[in-house]
């Protein structure tokens, strides 16, 4: 997988200025897998292999949004949601409704949740069986989750996420009428 996107992160990390990320769910946490740099500003890099909680990051957020809720109440009852910020989800019934809403929106963001000043945005890599089994995103110190920079970040990140499934053999199955 990192071999097939890290192209695909480079020109994230370039066409963003922050840095782009590839994780995947690991136990009751995110793991990153790969991540660019774009090598100008203020950089936020994240260690390979580095280990953050799933309810307080956008990565996390949107491949638990991926699974029943029933796996959700699983996971996060054994992990419990300790608080980062003020602004992290820590009630497993406000966490189920932001997983819903990243259902509809098909991406996930995380506004300060696990770090103050730092915001992020991922979507899913879908692998060949239609899983979606990595999280593709950019983490950094965005002004504001309303500004323009971050919407075109949200829809980069998006476009970034269909190219690496396509990649990885990824084809929509078409809605029949």
């Amino acid at each position: 997988i990192t071999r097939c996107a890290r192209p695909h992160l480079e020109r994230l990390a370039q066409q963003t200025q922050y840095t782009a990320l590839l994780s995947c769910v690991e136990g009751s946490n995110i793991v990153v897998i790969d991540q660019r740099v774009s090598g100008t500003g203020i950089q936020v890099a994240s260690e390979i292999g580095g280990r953050t909680p799933l309810h307080a990051t956008s990565q996390g957020k949107l491949l638990l949004s991926q699974l029943p809720d029933a796996t959700v109440r699983y996971l996060m009852n054994g992990q419990g949601m300790d608080p980062f910020t003020p602004h992290t989800i820590v009630d497993l019934a406000t966490l189920l409704e932001e997983l819903e809403h990243i259902r509809r929106k098909g991406c996930a963001i995380e506004n300060g949740e696990y770090k103050i000043g730092l915001r992020s945005v991922s979507a899913p890599v879908y692998t060949v069986e239609g899983k979606a089994a990595y999280a593709v995103g950019v983490i950094g110190m965005f002004r504001s989750p309303h500004s323009e920079e971050f919407h075109a970040a949200v829809e980069q990140v998006c476009v970034t996420a269909s190219m690496i499934s396509t990649a990885l053999g990824y084809r929509k199955q078409e809605e029949t009428l």
